[in-house]
């Protein structure tokens, strides 16, 4: 039964190498049959050991393309992260993972040991679960003997809807016109978050605007991420803050500091409502001698708590979504898709029906058809 195996593999890799006019060197067969039958050669351990190939692979990715584009600093930090949690998974199990080990068994088992060992989120493991599938496509390519298990339709990569905040523009004017002069590190912070705000430009970007970046009032700048350039006119609320800084900037800070200070802004401005959400907490406070772990935990806290970088692209999404076409704001946030852009809208059933009420109030009126409805 192997060798009839056997024999269908050969075929199938060479129809395959020599109708892409790929070279078949003279150790090709010795190299086949040795990859069929997973035999280790110590000197390449990538071409048989799930790890070691996704080393390799992480440290050739900033010389290969995605779509055309380099491979980003954000996919390559999820890269890393997905290898550090299979690295710890072997550790765990005590065993090293072979590339035909990556089943459904494995599946089930490696979700079971991030959710109740490292006390992952659920949308944390469905990006792993992602990477992990990524990575076997690749090896796939590549001919080497990956489990197809991967292909499976419960290989899947799980997730759950994020309960997300938004602030308000009402939310957004309250910490505008707040006095920080006795908190100057507030101050230059709240600042930021003002520019944030007005610009759903994403953190890294919005850290390194400079006056290079703004001719007459607009804001022109190129994306980090994704390399579109956007441009975004000034409102007021920049404008002012600008001139309240002799048209100067505020400052950048790491993005860590920003974290912290606009949720001590939050609080000092009075969001304390308590709210659905997820914030990240550590999960090994009482063991002073340990490294701090922290994971997201979802949960009901103080609104302030929740306030992180990602509230600025969320808030301007949410706040214009509805009031200007769609493919402007996109074209703004730089997201590629409708689909993906939706994500960011928090808006709740009752602020949706509240939009769609007006419409339809201002098309009545518009076509002087203005009723009153009244239920008794």
């Amino acid at each position: 039964m192997r060798l009839v195996e056997l024999k269908a593999f050969i075929l199938e890799k060479f129809n395959l190498e020599y109708n892409s006019s790929l070279p078949i060197p003279k150790d090709w067969l010795k190299t086949k049959v040795d990859r069929f039958f997973n035999r280790v050669d110590e000197n390449k351990p990538e071409l048989t050991y799930f790890i070691d190939w996704i080393k390799v692979f992480i440290e050739t990715a900033p010389k290969r393309l995605y779509k055309g584009k380099p491979i980003s600093q954000s996919t390559l930090k999820k890269y890393s992260t997905t290898l550090n949690t299979l690295t710890q998974y072997e550790a765990e199990k005590n065993k090293r993972l072979r590339f035909e080990d990556i089943t459904m068994s494995f599946y089930f088992d490696f979700v079971d040991f991030c959710r109740n060992t490292l006390k992952h989120s659920t949308n944390t493991i469905g990006t792993y679960i992602k990477k992990i599938k990524f990575f076997c496509g690749q090896i796939d390519l590549e001919g080497l003997p990956i489990s197809n298990h991967y292909k499976n339709s419960e290989f899947m990569s799980i997730g759950e809807t994020a309960e997300d905040i938004y602030l308000t523009t009402a939310e957004i004017q309250k910490i505008f016109n707040y006095n920080f002069n006795d908190t100057p590190y507030l101050d230059n912070a709240r600042d930021l978050l003002i520019i944030g705000l007005n610009t759903g430009l994403r953190v890294s970007d919005f850290m390194r605007l400079d006056l290079s970046h703004i001719k007459a009032d607009t804001i022109r700048i190129k994306a980090q991420k994704t390399g579109k350039t956007a441009e975004i006119p000034i409102n007021d609320q920049i404008e002012q803050t600008l001139n309240k800084r002799g048209g100067a900037l505020p400052h950048p800070i790491s993005e860590q500091k920003f974290n912290d200070y606009i949720k001590e802004i939050g609080e000092k401005v009075g969001f304390a409502e308590m709210v659905k959400g997820a914030k990240m907490v550590c999960i090994n406070e009482d063991k002073k001698d340990e490294k701090k772990q922290f994971r997201k935990v979802s949960g009901t806290f103080p609104k302030y708590e929740l306030m992180t970088s990602h509230i600025c692209r969320r808030s301007f999404a949410t706040n214009l979504y509805g009031k200007i076409p769609t493919p402007v704001i996109m074209s703004i946030t730089g997201h590629a898709t409708e689909t993906q852009f939706l994500t960011y809208i928090k808006k709740t059933t009752a602020e949706n029906a509240e939009v769609l009420r007006n419409f339809y109030k201002r098309s009545a009126k518009e076509n002087g058809l203005e009723t009153s409805l009244k239920i008794v």
